[in-house]
């Protein structure tokens, strides 16, 4: 039996996923959409980050296991709040969520969309 659109009633809990995750930006670049090539329009920036710290529990005896992965944020914000934002040597996390999708052939990439980010400041 092969049922349809089951992915519409999966819930990916973004709360537990990003807790105890410290991301160092990697970075920044406008995010643009459009129809065609031509048509393009900037709405907002894409900040990417690889995972520096991984806390999250995953099971009873897994943690720490996407260290070093990638992730990307779309963020709807103007390239200027990121301003003061280096690459490898800002670190951040991600605190809430607009959107978050788990797409890909073998359902391991995700889609994050946030309201924004916040910079953790590091002695």
């Amino acid at each position: 039996m092969s049922l349809k659109m089951l992915n519409r009633f999966q819930k990916f809990d973004s709360e537990r996923f990003f807790s105890g995750k410290k991301f160092l930006l990697t970075k920044i670049e406008e995010w643009r959409e459009g129809e065609n090539q031509d048509n393009l329009h900037t709405v907002g920036v894409k900040v990417t980050g690889v995972i520096a710290v991984d806390q999250t529990q995953y099971s009873k005896d897994l943690q720490g296991v996407n260290e070093g992965e990638t992730i990307t944020f779309k963020v709807r914000k103007p390239l200027s709040n990121f301003q003061d934002w280096e690459p490898l040597q800002t670190v951040f996390m991600a605190v809430a969520f607009d959107r978050v999708n788990i797409w890909g052939d073998y359902r391991n990439q995700l889609s994050v969309r946030v309201p924004d980010l916040k910079k953790i400041e590091t002695n």
